[in-house]
């Protein structure tokens, strides 16, 4: 949880045994103090005494009234955005400036309803990386079952993801990161960085685990 740095109000010196004599207060809210009588407020002592249980609560209050905050996208410290991201089931890329992570999380709807597919791959590279030049190429479409001939587990899908231009170490790892979390589940990714003339891959294809075929399932038994 955020705690906040109190402000101190700074005021003109007042007459000794008025109310204005006691210190300034922690923050602008003086709560306890204020709320005293005015009997009490007029004894130096008095407020000077309560003034050390305003600096020991002020920061909690303070907290508690931005407490609020702390679920909003916009207003978040950048520490509970990951906090946020989690109960909205958005996976964070932690190497991203906060701005796109909190565009994500204004997404997360969005983003849930497509994950897993190529549009929605598509999107969080929108989203996440504006500046890099990315395009996905498929391998063209694939068909499993007892009527695609071959076994399903040797037409796994596969995509690349290319770079048109160079991209540093830090970068291609997160980008590799996103795809990783993103794409459809039995899909094979690569990223492919173009560096200088070349087109290097950066981040091999994974492997999928393979479908049963029918050699593999087991017969029931007798």
């Amino acid at each position: 949880m955020m705690t906040l740095v109190p402000v101190r109000e700074e005021r003109a010196a007042a007459p000794t045994g008025s109310p204005e004599a006691a210190p300034p207060s922690v923050s602008g809210r003086r709560r306890l103090r204020d709320g005293l009588p005015e009997l009490y407020r007029e004894s130096e002592f008095t407020m000077r005494f309560v003034l050390g249980f305003e600096e020991v609560l002020d920061p909690i209050v303070a907290t508690l009234d931005s407490l609020t905050a702390h679920f909003d996208a916009d207003l978040a410290p950048p520490h509970a955005l990951a906090g946020l991201a989690t109960w909205l089931g958005v996976d964070e890329v932690e190497a991203l400036p906060a701005s796109r992570r909190r565009t994500a999380l204004h997404r997360a709807g969005e983003l849930a309803r497509l994950r897993g597919t190529a549009e929605g791959l598509r999107l969080v590279l929108d989203l996440f990386f504006p500046d890099v030049p990315l395009r996905i190429e498929d391998h063209g479409s694939v068909l499993i079952g007892e009527e695609a001939g071959d076994p399903p587990k040797a037409k796994a899908a596969a995509f690349d993801v290319y770079s048109d231009r160079p991209l540093e170490p830090a970068m291609q790892q997160a980008i590799a990161q996103c795809i990783e979390r993103w794409k459809p589940a039995h899909a094979r990714p690569r990223l492919r960085v173009k560096k200088g003339s070349a087109t290097t891959v950066d981040m091999p294809a994974a492997t999928p685990t393979p479908l049963p075929t029918q050699d593999d399932t087991p017969e029931p038994p007798a």
